[in-house]
């Protein structure tokens, strides 16, 4: 397991926080003149009560164990929030859990029954890694047919970064933002794992907003739930995201989409639902294919 890139993670999340803030926003008297923004690190060791060698080696990715004792020190002196400080807790432990099982085994009949059950609204489940495990028809009315793309890329970031999901949502850049900002807040446990590098490096090479965004290392903004969509049959519907986890320690998560009320949504789902090519991908949906042309039916 690529431990190196898990500290990688962390120096890169401590020097991100220690950058963002100002010392006056910690008790610190505000310095006229500094070559650098932000804290020093002299700053953050003096607040956690740490020394500044030890810290520094933390920042430059060593192989050092951090204790739960220093881990809350720093979350104090960085001032994370509870969402930061958990992402912080899973970068310093070298004892997490794969996600392999979780994208592994699928789904349960009896969950994807209360998919379905969700009907005539967009439901999904998403695992650990936020790759799609399972769907409802609702959600193929909507955005089209996640089985007619490679498993490899039935993924949320790639939905997003490398598919149509940027001219089917109005409102793209801040619902990506949000997902990224979740991905990277929930997958703290799994950054030492190859498939996290491959996808970081895919996605920054095909989109150049995933690779500024990235090395913002944003945990917690404020997130957009409410998707706009501009479906090429029925027009602008406006859907509510609400997550929940599923009841089994797997860290899957079930993605409703709820209409917002007096938008019309609600009709126009129905309306979607008794269609007569229900099930197929709009031909107007368009994906940037990373495979051979004529490869994929039907996309989306």
């Amino acid at each position: 397991m690529n431990y190196d890139r898990q500290r990688a993670e962390l120096a890169d999340f401590l020097k991100t926080r220690r950058l963002a803030l100002q010392p006056e926003e910690v008790g610190l008297p505000p310095r006229t003149s500094r070559r650098t923004p932000g804290l020093r690190r002299e700053d953050v060791a003096d607040l956690a009560g740490i020394s500044v060698c030890w810290y520094s080696r933390l920042e430059q990715g060593r192989n050092i164990r951090v204790s739960d004792q220093v881990i809350n020190a720093l979350a104090e002196a960085l001032r994370l929030s509870g969402e930061e400080r958990a992402y912080f807790l899973a970068l310093a432990n070298k004892d997490a859990r794969s996600s392999a099982q979780a994208s592994e085994d699928g789904i349960s009949p009896a969950l994807q029954r209360a998919l379905d059950s969700q009907h005539p609204h967009p439901a999904l489940v998403l695992g650990p890694r936020f790759d799609i495990l399972a769907w409802n028809q609702a959600r193929t009315d909507v955005y089209g047919d996640l089985g007619a793309i490679p498993p490899e890329h039935r993924h949320m970031l790639w939905l997003f970064f490398g598919g149509y999901l940027r001219e089917l949502i109005h409102n793209w850049e801040p619902s990506a933002r949000t997902v990224l900002a979740k991905f990277r807040a929930v997958t703290g446990s799994y950054v030492h794992e190859p498939w996290f590098t491959t996808l970081v490096h895919e996605l920054s090479e095909k989109s150049p907003e995933f690779r500024g965004w990235w090395q913002q290392h944003e945990i917690e903004r404020p997130h957009v739930t409410t998707r706009e969509v501009r479906h090429p049959s029925v027009g602008l519907m406006v859907l509510e995201e609400n997550a929940l986890l599923v009841d089994d320690s797997s860290d899957r998560r079930i993605i409703l989409e709820i209409p917002q009320p007096g938008t019309g949504t609600e009709h126009k789902l129905t309306a979607l639902s008794v269609r007569p090519d229900r099930g197929r991908a709009p031909s107007e949906y368009v994906l940037e294919s990373p495979v051979p042309q004529g490869q994929w039916e039907n996309h989306c």
